[in-house]
């Protein structure tokens, strides 16, 4: 064998030992352990209490809004998911973050050249500039430099064998980023259908208080144009008109606030579809329309809802990045090597561009190392430490709020079920009195005016039990979406709820 030959398997043999003695430096990311929590609330929370309860430990329904069993509420949640531009933005972060991804995972470079220029050649120290117009009698005229074209074309390749790992550890860093940001577009898309059906459940709401209060409204009609006549026969005086006029003037300023609310919500729904209010207007959900209240709300156990809660997923997410960035930083406290190559084709003219005699070629290798940074790296290694540190305490704090979450919508639902339990009694009461009342006063025990106030206490009473109904409903909504999953695909617009 040759000595050049010798010398060159010499020492690709050395860099196959080094390439295979590499190594990735830095902490490796270990996943959080789940929580040992069987429960979420203590022991003298009140939960559980009443119909509406939550089931810990059965199956969370993805869709969850479809418990609520209202197809048009189903076809609205589908169609903001479609079309909302939240969730198109966040789909244009995540693929931004993919792209990034691909653009650092090359360890190898390949860049072609190709070019024409104009050169000239430099013949000596006496050569060209104003020594080229000198004449001087009897000795030879300076020679000039002269001019011509280089036509060259070739390739230039530039492998990092990144024997410290750093590359790998960026990469890693940029999985973990994505995996953050494709948590994220599951949290908006979450956040989105929340708040598509807290705006559906209002619209709801606010056309039955609308009904309740004209209902309210009318009565007191009634009772002024009664004590009116009561007035003009001589049996009620002027203050009891003022005080029925003030009642009436009373109630019925508190139609146009619902009437407010009713058009915000339907705005509100507009927007979230991206859209303006003139050009869509959003179903007109009702008692009929808006859907019934679950009876069994579905919560996953502490130890799946970690990997369930997208605002969870991407905090880990975050924290493993955090972790590959300190793998990054140490790697750059080690040396680099680099290996280049290049082949030229050069040549004076385009024909003989490619002839063999054009050719050159050169094979080297690159190492930097650092020497003297001012600490500079070891700065930037404390930084990624301390970065990692604040990330993990990051995600135990997302943990414990999310846990937190869920504890007052449990108890919350429990309180509700009490309230509602206590204003279905005092509407039963209430009815009971109107059926009296009317009794007497079909015997004359009674006068107009008192059954008309016991009409009207029984309506207030109706509309206090519906506006804690309300209140009911929309925990439970809060309790699906606190544990609810993302079907698979579904944020990035490809899964079964986007395709519906």
């Amino acid at each position: 064998m040759r000595p050049a030959r010798r010398s060159l398997a010499g020492a690709l043999a050395g860099l196959s030992a080094l390439v295979l003695a590499a190594c990735t430096v830095g902490p490796n990311f270990h996943e959080p352990a789940p929580p040992t929590a069987t429960g979420y609330t203590n022991a003298v929370d009140d939960i559980n209490q009443g119909p509406v309860r939550a089931a810990i430990g059965e199956k969370v329904v993805a869709d969850w809004w479809t418990l609520f069993r209202s197809p048009d509420l189903d076809r609205l949640v589908r169609l903001a998911v479609a079309d909302s531009p939240t969730l198109a933005a966040s789909r244009a972060r995540l693929e931004a973050s993919r792209e990034a991804i691909a653009a650092e995972s090359g360890n190898l470079m390949v860049d072609a050249t190709a070019g024409a220029r104009r050169e000239q050649a430099n013949l000596g120290a006496f050569s060209g500039g104003s020594f080229s117009s000198l004449s001087i009698p009897g000795f030879p005229k300076f020679p000039t430099n002269p001019e011509f074209n280089l036509y060259s074309v070739g390739a230039v390749v530039s492998y990092n064998l990144d024997l410290a790992g750093g590359q790998r550890r960026r990469v890693e860093s940029l999985r973990a980023t994505e995996e953050a940001q494709e948590r994220e577009l599951d949290a908006a898309y979450l956040t989105l259908t929340g708040q598509v059906v807290a705006q559906a459940l209002t619209i709801g709401d606010a056309n039955i208080q609308i009904g309740y209060l004209d209902d309210i409204v009318a009565n007191d009609e009634s009772d002024l144009a009664m004590i009116r006549r009561a007035h003009a026969a001589g049996g009620a005086s002027a203050a009891d008109v003022a005080a029925a006029e003030s009642q009436l003037a009373q109630d019925q300023g508190t139609v146009p606030a619902q009437k407010q609310r009713l058009a915000a919500a339907r705005h509100a729904l507009a927007v979230l579809l991206g859209k303006t209010p003139d050009a869509w207007t959003p179903p007109n959900f009702d008692a009929n329309t808006a859907g019934v209240l679950p009876t069994v709300l579905p919560v996953a156990v502490p130890s799946e809802l970690v990997h369930d809660r997208p605002d969870i997923l991407e905090a880990e997410a975050k924290l493993h990045a955090a972790v590959a960035d300190v793998g990054v930083s140490t790697a750059n406290l080690y040396p680099k090597i680099t290996l280049n190559a290049s082949l030229n084709q050069d040549a004076l003219t385009p024909q003989t561009l490619f002839a063999a005699t054009s050719t050159s070629w050169n094979l080297g290798i690159g190492l930097t190392t650092p020497i003297f940074h001012s600490g500079q790296l070891k700065a930037k290694q404390r930084e990624a430490q301390a970065n990692a540190q604040a990330a993990l305490i990051d995600y135990q704090v997302t943990v414990a709020k999310a846990f937190g979450q869920v504890a007052d919508i449990l108890t919350s639902l429990a309180h509700d079920n009490e309230t509602y339990a206590d204003q279905t009694r005092a509407l039963e009461a209430a009815q009971t009195k109107v059926d009296m009342m009317r009794r007497a006063y079909a015997m004359g025990g009674i006068s107009a005016e008192q059954l008309l106030q016991a009409e009207r206490q029984w309506r207030r009473t109706r509309l206090m039990l519906s506006q804690q109904g309300y209140s009911r409903v929309g925990d439970a909504a809060l309790l699906l979406l606190a544990t609810a999953n993302v079907p698979p695909g579904a944020a990035a617009g490809l899964g079964p709820v986007a395709a519906k």
